[in-house]
């Protein structure tokens, strides 16, 4: 979800691998010798003439591999079919790297090595870049794998915010019936760093034996999807603070990036906004709304643990927790609080510069009221958390449900006129979320939010967020020169709907489901609601 209170890599994974007891160690050489571990014996096997191949491929493309002269050889323990091999600097253990082979045909299933083997110094081009993960993927993995993917697609990522450390990702998706499969990169994923150095090659292979895909040739035509998307009820205005000018403006924004399955053409939803459909928010659940401002701060400033949560929920710290700890770092303050033996525990994230927390909360020691919650009551409940932190008086609130994940949709089957089977949903609320924004000029501040989440079965708070600016932000009044309908309709004139597979990554599913979803690629579609100038903003991961 778009919102606050709601890696590009396939990484080749070696550090789960327990390996043997058999190892041994070799200088660099071209032929490594490997031993099985569960089967001791005096007699030796030589790795397969493909590994041997590619380890030479690889020292080719990466000399500064060849210092790495501390080698062993094991059978993985995760898998007998497969061997992996380590090596590291004689006088560095950290300057290491690994691969994992196929043990029968030698063929390599990925790599991985750590960035401070090189000396990084001038930037690679996209171009370099590129050309440099054709010939890793030809020599290191060979020409029928890449027959198998599609067109590179190259991309940026940062492993360090704070010291903005990039590197680059190329990915080689492997289509189905001719569509992108999202969810679960298949394919190949070559890693470099920001100098072109490879830092991790893999392939994920596209497994179809026993299951059914839909034929894309059955999904329902792309405009009646569009139709169901591009609507005000899935639109929200209010004020940002750098507009299409880079100046503060008024906007309108999707509220999410719906998804619909392509063969009955409804909406796959999953927790929020069940009950409307996710993004979707009627009249109903938009209210404008009076607080009492007294702006107390929500965390004092050298609060004891027990201060704090005592302060927010009335929490006897002492009494509901057994242990806590505190952790600081960058100036994010981290507050733990658990007893391991109700299994109750709760968290506190501090931001002290700003003053922003978020937090969840889990009592399951707590009864159940006599009845839960109506959503009405929850609000209230919400309110009374959120009034004596608040600053302004004016606020807008959207209201979610969010149903029980382990049951999301239960189904009744009834008969209609005709004999025919139907189903009507039954839903079990779980949670009650509110969002709720500051408003200035009778208008909704996009960037001073606060999500209040209730638990209508014990009546307490659950989870909360505050997202606002550090400094203090006056908006101009501006006036919208568009209506809901013509944004909507700006919307769907810009915005592509794309058919595409995607694999869930819940166990309970373990198949394609042919999709039609926006293609956000180009950022996140917004309209100026002054002008009625169409943009794409840069999306916040």
């Amino acid at each position: 979800m778009k919102q606050n209170w709601k890696s590009a890599t396939a990484a080749f994974a070696v550090t789960t691998m327990l390996l043997g007891t058999g190892a041994q160690t070799f200088a660099t050489s071209p032929e490594m010798i490997l031993k099985n571990a569960e089967t001791p014996s005096e007699e030796q096997v030589k790795l397969p003439t493909r590994a041997v191949e590619i380890v030479a491929a690889l020292e080719k493309l990466e000399p500064a591999l060849k210092a790495l002269t501390v080698r062993e050889v094991f059978i993985s323990e995760q898998d007998e079919n497969q061997v992996v091999l380590t090596m590291h600097h004689p006088d560095n253990i950290h300057e290491d790297a690994y691969i994992l082979f196929d043990r029968n045909s030698g063929e390599m299933v990925g790599f991985e090595a750590a960035t401070i083997i090189w000396d990084q110094k001038e930037k690679a081009t996209d171009e370099a870049i590129l050309k440099k993960a054709d010939k890793a993927v030809e020599e290191l993995l060979g020409s029928k794998k890449r027959s198998m993917t599609d067109a590179p697609q190259l991309s940026t990522y940062v492993d360090d915010e704070e010291e903005s450390i990039e590197f680059r990702n190329v990915y080689y998706p492997i289509l189905l019936n001719g569509l992108e499969i999202e969810g679960t990169r298949f394919g190949i994923d070559v890693d470099m760093d920001f100098a072109g150095h490879l830092i991790g090659v893999s392939f994920e292979p596209l497994d179809l034996k026993g299951v059914q895909v839909a034929d894309p040739k059955k999904a329902v035509a792309k405009e009646a999807i569009q139709k169901q998307i591009f609507t005000p009820e899935r639109i929200q205005h209010g004020y940002v603070w750098e507009g299409s000018e880079g100046k503060p403006g008024l906007a309108y924004k999707l509220r999410t990036s719906p998804i619909f399955d392509a063969l009955t053409g409804k909406q796959i939803v999953d927790g929020w906004g069940e009950e409307n459909g996710e993004g979707k928010l009627n009249a109903a659940d938009l209210k404008n709304i009076s607080l009492k401002p007294q702006a107390k701060p929500f965390i004092e400033k050298n609060a004891t643990d027990t201060q704090i949560l005592e302060r927010l929920f009335g929490i006897d710290t002492k009494k509901t927790y057994s242990t806590y700890r505190k952790e600081e770092q960058d100036g994010i303050i981290n507050h733990y609080w658990a007893n391991y033996v109700e299994v109750n525990y709760a968290s506190v994230v501090e931001d002290k510069m700003t003053g922003e927390i978020g937090g969840y909360l889990n009592w399951t020691h707590i009864p159940y009221l006599p009845a839960p919650l109506t959503k009405e009551q929850s609000l209230q409940k919400a309110i009374a958390f959120l009034e004596p932190y608040a600053k302004k008086s004016e606020w807008q609130v959207e209201m979610y449900e969010r149903i029980k994940p382990e049951d999301p949709l239960a189904l009744k089957v009834l008969s209609n006129r005709d004999n025919k089977q139907e189903t009507e949903e039954k839903k079990s609320i779980e949670q009650y979320g509110f969002l709720f924004f500051e408003k200035q000029n009778g208008i909704p501040a996009m960037e001073y939010s606060y999500g209040v989440v209730i638990d209508p079965m014990k009546g307490q708070v659950a989870e909360f967020l505050a997202s606002v600016p550090a400094e203090d932000r006056k908006y101009p009044v501006l006036k919208p020169s568009v209506t809901d309908q013509q944004v909507a309709e700006i919307f769907a004139k810009n915005v592509p709907v794309k058919l595409t597979y995607i694999w869930p990554t819940s166990s309970d599913h373990n198949a394609p489901i042919l999709a039609y979803k926006l293609d956000t690629s180009k950022g996140w579609p917004t309209v100026d609601a002054v002008n009625g100038s169409f943009t794409w903003d840069e999306i916040e991961e």
